[in-house]
């Protein structure tokens, strides 16, 4: 196990049903020597290094605020390690055993987060926000045709182009996203796509090339659990993909 003086292991709160639980859920953090919880990420003023096992759009403004604060930030690459370590270790699920686990896990497999690029999902997260509001505002206007619904719906569609078009610029302009989006659109036959641009950054390129395959369920009848979201642009633009 490495620790060192503002290391934290943080096993990410998956956001919680407002609604049904009144309240979200707290992060589980182990420094070390304890576990402990925090709401907000940002609340270890003290960190110089923060492991955490995933990301969710909730976070990204923590995330951001301190990887401006200069704090270096590590995501997991793949968490089916931390399944495996406690089938091994045969430990029982928990936030704190998940957080006291990621502290045994080698640095090579957690990637460092960047500022740019944890502010383009943010951005993801925000235009797919406003394609939900354009879509139930569409919804009413069928239902209650009004010049009122109509002038929403137009600018929310103007509010979603935009949001698309500073998607794909930032993903053309980064040299880690830009290869392998030019690539894609190619053999998709798309141009400027946003639904492209957000499947190349949502992708583990670190992975082998057929463990993204088996992602995207581009290998029929070998893997039936590919991510339905990420296959979704795949699926609208080329009919001849596998079928699952």
């Amino acid at each position: 196990m490495w620790m060192a003086d503002g290391v934290y292991f943080v096993d990410v709160a998956i956001p919680a049903d407002r609604k049904r639980r009144r309240r979200g859920k707290v992060h589980a953090v182990f420094d070390g020597d304890r576990v402990f919880r925090v709401r907000k990420l940002t609340e270890l003023e003290d960190a110089a290094e923060v492991f955490i096992d995933m990301m969710f759009p909730q976070t990204y403004e923590e995330l951001l605020e301190l990887i401006e604060r200069g704090v270096k930030v590590f995501l997991l690459k793949n968490t089916r390690m931390l399944k495996r370590l406690r089938v091994e270790n045969h430990i029982k699920k928990s936030d704190e055993a998940d957080a006291r686990l990621l502290g045994i896990i080698p640095r090579s497999c957690f990637k460092q987060l960047t500022a740019r690029e944890t502010c383009l999902l943010k951005l993801i997260g925000e235009y797919e926000m406003h394609v939900r509001w354009g879509k139930i505002i569409r919804q009413w206007t069928q239902i209650h045709p009004s010049s009122f619904l109509k002038e929403s719906a137009r600018r929310f569609r103007c509010i979603v182009n935009q949001y698309a078009r500073k998607i794909i610029e930032e993903v053309k302009s980064d040299e880690g996203y830009a290869t392998t989006y030019r690539l894609a659109c190619d053999m998709l036959g798309a141009r400027d796509s946003v639904e492209i641009a957000i499947l190349v950054a949502r992708l583990p390129l670190n992975w082998k090339l057929s463990r993204l395959y088996g992602l995207l369920g581009l290998t029929p009848y070998k893997n039936k659990n590919y991510n339905h979201k990420l296959r979704t642009p795949l699926k609208t633009r080329n009919k001849h993909l596998p079928q699952q």
